[in-house]
């Protein structure tokens, strides 16, 4: 990955910190988007990265970012769109589906599926003729039930079938297009709830290198999951049309 430009969001922690550096590590040039500005600038500097401000939720901030990204480092040759949310923060109580409010309805959309679908469209554009791929952040939750966050679970699997048909829609190019389903892993939007249930936490560098391997050899299309440290990943196929 030498000297490859790589945009991460979510970037300024969690999973997309830990993805950063070890893109770093292997010697591509990192972008960070993130909303959060002063852990964002921090972490690039540590990096000898490039940090963008901006809200994924937002088209016009994307089509910004990506503009800003290409102008002064180039256009990325991998792209893991990474910045995720969950229902209500996780010192907070479970909200049942009836009782969540229609601003939180919209941030957890916003963010995981709109910052998804804009991301595509900023920038396949750009990277369908320089090939590479595109990562995205989905979860287990997308397969499997989530009591606890409903709309997580939706949003999470939107994304699986969003990743799978896009993939489809375009089978010859160059550009992949997949996804990674993780377990738990240990970062901040992990709900106090799920941790008192004695729920195992993946470290996030075991993540990461899930994603950097996608980033550089998944084919398009590819749903991979890794639920724990102690297993390893595997891909789910599409069900077969009949």
């Amino acid at each position: 990955m030498t000297e490859k430009i790589a945009l991460v969001t979510g970037a300024a922690s969690g999973i997309g910190a830990e993805v950063c550096r070890q893109l770093a590590d292997a010697g591509a040039r990192v972008v960070l988007m993130d909303v959060d500005a002063e852990k964002g600038q921090a972490l690039a500097a540590e990096l000898s990265g490039h940090f963008i401000a901006g809200n994924v939720a937002d088209r016009d901030s994307w089509l910004a970012a990506v503009a800003q990204c290409i102008e002064t480092v180039g256009v990325p040759d991998y792209a893991h769109l990474n910045a995720g949310v969950m229902s209500v923060p996780a010192d907070q109580p479970f909200l049942a589906i009836e009782d969540l409010p229609l601003d939180s309805y919209r941030r957890i959309l916003g963010v995981n599926l709109d910052g998804v679908v804009f991301g595509l469209q900023a920038l396949i554009p750009h990277m369908k003729a320089r090939g590479g791929a595109i990562t995205v952040t989905a979860s287990i939750a997308g397969m499997i039930p989530l009591a606890i966050d409903p709309m997580y679970a939706a949003s999470k699997a939107a994304l699986i079938g969003l990743v799978r048909s896009v993939a489809a829609a375009d089978p010859d190019s160059g550009l992949r297009i997949n996804a990674i389903c993780p377990g738990g892993v240990n970062t901040a939007i992990v709900p106090d709830a799920l941790r008192s249930q004695g729920m195992e936490m993946m470290p996030t560098r075991v993540l990461a290198g899930e994603v950097v391997d996608l980033l550089q050899q998944g084919p398009s299309g590819e749903i991979r999951v890794r639920m724990r440290e102690s297993e390893p990943a595997y891909s789910v196929p599409a069900p077969e049309v009949t």
